[in-house]
């Protein structure tokens, strides 16, 4: 089973040798090697590591790598979209308990969006929402915005 950063690799390669117009035996050439080297890498039968991921981003160059980067997202973004379901018992899934419905699935997407991107100041007011929601639902309080003000009087300080 391949990795994602292999498929990835496999893929820039595809797409680098079809934006220079370079068939196998030419990039094996440029690559210093052998054409069933680099045709049974390319057909998934051996194995990409870091030194040659290293090699390759240094011998083909910046068109390389931004391919491959967008490559690695393409294929995480499609990981994503794939349902993982996780039950502990047979009867919690027919239940639906461990299926996201089509709206949570989206909300999920868009606190990862959140989460990992680069706005620290949303990141925090994604996370504190979350820990003060999170608490009234360990306690079974009914939540209304009165008691949504308190909280968030209680963290100001």
């Amino acid at each position: 089973m391949k990795t994602l950063i292999e498929k990835a690799l496999i893929e820039a390669l595809l797409v680098y040798m079809e934006k220079k117009g370079i068939r196998q035996n030419e990039l094996a050439r440029r690559l210093g090697w052998s054409p069933p080297d680099l045709n049974d890498i390319l057909r998934g039968r051996k194995n990409i590591g870091k030194n040659r991921q290293a090699f390759l981003e240094a011998k083909l160059g910046a068109a390389f790598k931004h391919e491959l980067l967008l490559k690695i997202s393409e294929l995480a973004e499609a990981e994503k979209k794939m349902p993982v379901v996780v039950a502990t018992r047979p009867s919690e899934l027919i239940a639906g308990k461990y299926i996201l419905t089509d709206m949570e699935q989206g909300y999920v997407d868009k606190l990862l969006a959140i989460l990992r991107g680069i706005n620290q100041h949303a990141k925090l007011a994604i996370k504190a929402n979350i820990d003060i929601l999170y608490r009234c639902k360990r306690k079974r309080q009914d939540i209304n915005e009165g008691y949504i003000r308190q909280l968030l009087e209680e963290n100001k300080s």
